[in-house]
Parts: C-alpha cells; structure tokens; sequence
C-alpha cells in the first residue's frame, strides 16, 4: 500500500509539472466557402467569446475563398467584400486555393494587397505584384505561441497546374505540392516554434499523404475536398471543414513541449439562428448584398429542373444565340440547377459562377470525334444536327437527312475552358467570342421574355 501510494504521488507530480508547461490553444477553420457571405456575422462572437477565456485563438482559412457568390464574384472589385469581411473577422492567414486564381493574377494580386493577413503557399512561383511576395510559409505568434504554418494547392489539371482556367495561370510555375514539404523539414528544429501546421487545398487524400510522410507535420488543416472531420491519422491530426461557409470547425488541443496531447474537434452549424450575429458585420453583409440589377426578372421556369435538364437549358441557349450547329458544356462547369420560378441574372451566375468564355470551331466530323473521345468527361450536348451513336462510340452527323461527310465542316462551340484545358485535341478556334458564357445565358432569356422554360426529359448523353 504504501508503494502504491508512492506511485500515485509520483504519477500525480508528473501530471502536475506537465500540466503547467502545457499550452492550450484553439483553432477556427473554414475551407471552400466561395464566396458565401450569409454567416460572417456570426464568425467574430465565436472568436472573441474564446478570446475572453484567455486561450491562444488561431483563426484560419484552408483555401477557395472565393468564385461562387454573384454578389462577390460581381463586385465592382471582384472578391473584395470577402476580404473585407475576412479583415473584420480577424483571419490569421489563408493558403491559395486553385480558385483564388479564378478572377485572373492581377485581381488576385489587389485582393492579396488589400488583406490584413497573409495568403501562403509553397508549390508556385512566378507571380506578379503582391503574387512575387507569398510565401511558403508564415510563422503566427499569439501571447507567446507560435505556429508556423506551411501552404500547397492542388495540381490537378492537364499540365501540373491547379483546378482553374489555364489562362489565368498562364507564367506561373506549380511544383509537387506533396514533394514540397522535404524542402521544410528543417522547421521542425526552430526553437521558437511551437506546432507545425500544414495549411492545405488539396482534399483528404493529399492531407493523409503528407502525414504518413512527413513526422514533423503536427497538424493538416486542409480544404479542397469539403469532407467534414477532425481526427488522428498517422503521426499527427488532420481537419476539414465542409463547404460555401456552413459551419466552422474549432479544435481545442492541449500543447506540451510542441506536442499536441489532447484533441477536441468540434462542428459549428453556422445555420444555427441562436447563434450571435456581430451586428456591424451584418449590416455590411446586407450592404454588400444589396444589388438590384442581380435581381429583376429575365425569364421563367415552369418547373424544377435536375442537373441534367439544367445542361440541356445551358447548351440550347448557348447554341441558339451564337447560332453554331453543336454545344457542349462539362458536367463540372454547371453549379447549380435552374428552379422552377422566376429567373434572375443572380439565379444564371450560381448556375454558372466562373466568367468563362466561349470558343468557335469550324470542325470535321473525324476531328470532333476525336475530341471528345479524347476528352472523356461528361458532358451536356444540344445539337441543331441530327446525331447517332454509334455501338462503338463514334458519331454520326446528319444535315437534312444526309450523313456529313469527311471533308466537310461543323461549327462547334464550348467554353474555353475546356477549350484550354484541351487543346492539343482540337484545331486552333475560328473565334473568340467577348461575352462570357453566363452573359450568353441571360442574353438567351432576354430573347425569350414571356416564355415558361421546361426542359424536362430532354435528351441528352
């Protein structure tokens, strides 16, 4: 008995002394809220609330803050009320996400300058203006801790480039952004640095990588795939909080000699109407929201449209006001379905959120074929010639009941997106045109005033 209870006070010594030396420390994340502005208000009372018990308080974004909110993506200064707000909320620091390169380099490069935090990422270089001063990584200090937190976006797309318009990448330079992390090893051996963090846009998979193969990460903050979790995974912990700003994830970690020994990770439904809303903040986002031309009518919709009649509205319309025989569009660039009711210019830029513009072709059947076999995506197709496929895949192409020979021309059109992104399948275009696809849309409605679309069981492979 009385070894035991030696024991137990040396047990209880030891828990004594490392609880002293522990730090606790809680972390706010969001990841791929593209722009949604509706629960900013309710972001900076979670933050100061845990400010006021005396906690170390990080608050960080994992990427894609922006490209997919009318209200932003329209903005005199396309993305700034999400700096804004992001400003007032306190951010402590954001990775570059493939969609921050959306608005092109030079947007990207005001929005990096008008910031009071700063964006990291490690795997490009090659940028202009504010984009030749992001760095790797930040180093974040509060009250005497420090997190040095470590950025790398996705390389998803044809080329090593991220998940964004190839011309808006157009002389930067993407780099492995699992292979970077070697470059940062040495980090880990900063006295003064407290926790390692990755802070990723590169999707669960990319995060659960970087762990198994590198010890010196303490924690993955990552977006990109808008999984929704906190946990232990290999040699340290891994977050992701979801998607368009519906929740915020906090973590509470208990920190002892720059080892994190307790992990709480917990969802905040930022739908909750018991939540406090910072009252400034919301008459701002009211503010910024207040843009009647988004609002007035341009059409109507009869009935509930799926994702599949929404592609088969979108190529029609596309097809009809630039008066070519075929359109196709990607399954990826639709975001929305167009509902039954009233139709706004709003209702067009969630459908289609991303600026793009459009190509003509003039096209031989072998060559269109060709194309698409190559492409191999999904795609909606509207089509004023008369199409069959065939058991093989190829098809045919008839003109008034006659089958389209080898030699003659099909004109062709698509947004240049894919265009882009795969144009050593197809000839040079015949031409660009100046509106972008959405602008295209609207224009469609506008020529069809008074009429109740209804695209239901349309045909379209």
């Amino acid at each position: 008995m009385k070894l035991f209870g030696k024991n137990f006070l040396l047990l209880f010594l030891l828990w004594s002394l490392i609880s002293s030396g522990q730090e606790k420390v809680v972390i706010f994340s969001i990841n791929d809220m593209h722009s949604r502005i509706d629960n900013f208000s309710k972001i900076k009372p979670l933050i100061d609330k845990e400010k006021r018990m005396g906690n170390k308080v990080f608050f960080v974004s994992a990427g894609d803050i922006f490209s997919g909110n009318p209200v932003v993506d329209n903005y005199s200064e396309k993305g700034f009320p999400i700096i804004d707000l992001l400003n007032r909320t306190g951010l402590d620091i954001s990775v570059i996400g493939n969609h921050e390169f959306d608005y092109g380099q030079s947007i990207l490069s005001d929005r990096i300058a008008q910031a009071n935090f700063p964006f990291i990422c490690a795997n490009f270089s090659g940028g202009r203006g504010e984009l030749s001063n992001v760095k790797g990584y930040e180093i974040i200090e509060k009250d005497g801790f420090s997190i040095a937190y470590i950025g790398a976006v996705e390389t998803g797309n044809f080329g090593r480039y991220p998940l964004t318009h190839p011309k808006k990448v157009k002389g930067l330079f993407f780099t492995n952004p699992i292979k970077v992390f070697e470059d940062y090893e040495m980090i880990n051996e900063n006295p003064h640095i407290d926790l390692v963090v990755a802070l990723t846009h590169l999707g669960k998979s990319g995060d659960e990588k970087i762990l198994e193969n590198f010890n010196y990460i303490d924690l993955v903050i990552g977006g990109h795939s808008n999984h929704i979790y906190g946990k232990r995974y290999e040699n340290g912990y891994m977050i992701m909080s979801g998607k368009n700003l519906e929740m915020i994830s906090k973590t509470t970690m208990s920190v002892y000699e720059g080892k994190i020994i307790d992990f709480l990770f917990e969802k905040i439904d930022l739908s909750n109407e018991g939540l406090v809303k910072d009252q400034n903040i919301e008459l701002l986002i009211q503010k910024y929201k207040d843009s009647p031309s988004l609002y007035k009518k341009i059409g109507y919709s009869s009935v509930n449209h799926t994702k599949g009649e929404t592609g088969c509205f979108y190529t029609k319309a596309i097809r009809e006001t630039t008066n070519v025989d075929i359109v196709i569009q990607n399954n990826g660039g639709i975001r929305n379905n167009l509902k039954k009711g009233i139709i706004r210019p709003i209702d067009i830029y969630t459908i289609d959120p991303f600026g793009n513009g459009l190509d003509n072709f003039l096209i031989t059947p072998a060559e269109l074929n060709f194309f698409l076999k190559k492409y191999g995506k999904r795609y909606y197709i509207s089509s004023r010639l008369n199409i069959e496929k065939k058991n093989n895949g190829e098809i045919k192409f008839y003109r008034n009941g006659r089958e389209i020979g080898e030699d003659e021309k099909i004109s062709f059109a698509m947004n240049d997106y894919i265009s882009n992104t795969h144009s050593m399948y197809l000839p040079e275009p015949l031409y660009s045109y100046p509106s972008t696809t959405a602008e295209y849309l609207i224009k469609f409605l506008n020529n069809h005033i008074g009429e109740k679309l209804n695209f239901e069981n349309c045909s379209n492979f």
